[in-house]
């Protein structure tokens, strides 16, 4: 039997939702998907493959979306169709309620940097406060993909892993398939932070291995449907004072 992965667990605990999808919305760049419950959203992933003609890439549902269950349209998480994983993930965060508990408006920089400070930290992904982190920690381990094995867990990269005291990854991490192998690598006892607007701003993430989740809440999507429409980058989509950001703690 496969094993349960994170995003499953978290959609397994939503399975008695009745939410209805309103619609549905892919940009080059970020996916939205609004429900009667809220607007959730993740970056949009796309294959290499052909996108025009007999085998073009496409999502076999379209235009029969609005109006279906959410968690319905959540369960494409398990997809092998990386477009249809982006709308599986914008839906599952749409269904997700208000976070509850330790929740702020901090910036996840700061809130890492507290914790690196004499330790070595380990990145997956891009941010623009690895160089505060670099100042204040003993090492930064940053791990990215491979022109050779892409971003297959090697020994390598497990080892490293297991040496970092803190770990930032990125929610990209929940589209490409490698969150479950990183979380599998890293030692129990690290502090590990999840962070981008695709990731679930829940409890549930808390408890399945996350002691930090820094995602998004839309509180209009209005202006955000626009902005991904339009092409636009997330930082479009924060000028429109649409999305909050915000931090989930353990």
């Amino acid at each position: 039997m496969e094993p349960v992965g994170f995003l499953d667990r978290i959609l397994g605990r939503l399975s008695g939702n009745s939410t209805m999808v309103l619609g549905v919305w892919m940009g080059p760049y970020w996916t939205a998907v609004q429900t009667e419950n809220g607007t959730g959203l993740a970056t949009t992933c796309l294959d290499a493959g052909p996108t025009h003609g007999q085998h073009a890439q496409h999502m076999a549902d379209a235009g029969t979306l609005a109006g279906r269950p959410a968690v319905e349209v959540a369960r494409h998480v398990s997809s092998s169709f990386p477009l249809a994983r982006s709308m599986g993930l914008a839906a599952l965060n749409a269904l997700l309620p208000e976070p509850a508990g330790k929740v702020s408006e901090r910036n996840a920089g700061e809130l890492a940097a507290e914790r690196a400070a004499g330790k070595t930290v380990g990145v997956v992904g891009w941010f623009p406060f690895i160089p505060q982190w670099q100042r204040v920690a003993a090492r930064v381990e940053i791990f990215e993909q491979d022109p050779v094995t892409g971003f297959e867990m090697t020994s390598e990269r497990a080892s490293r892993l297991a040496a970092c005291d803190v770990l930032c990854l990125t929610a990209s991490t929940l589209l490409n398939g490698t969150l479950d192998g990183l979380l599998q690598a890293a030692r129990p006892d690290s502090w590990k932070m999840l962070v981008g607007p695709s990731a679930p701003l829940c409890r549930d993430a808390l408890d399945l291995g996350f002691d930090a989740i820094c995602g998004a809440r839309v509180v209009d999507p209005s202006p955000v449907v626009r902005v991904i429409q339009e092409g636009g980058c997330f930082q479009q989509i924060r000028r429109t004072g649409a999305v909050r950001l915000l931090n989930l703690t353990a």
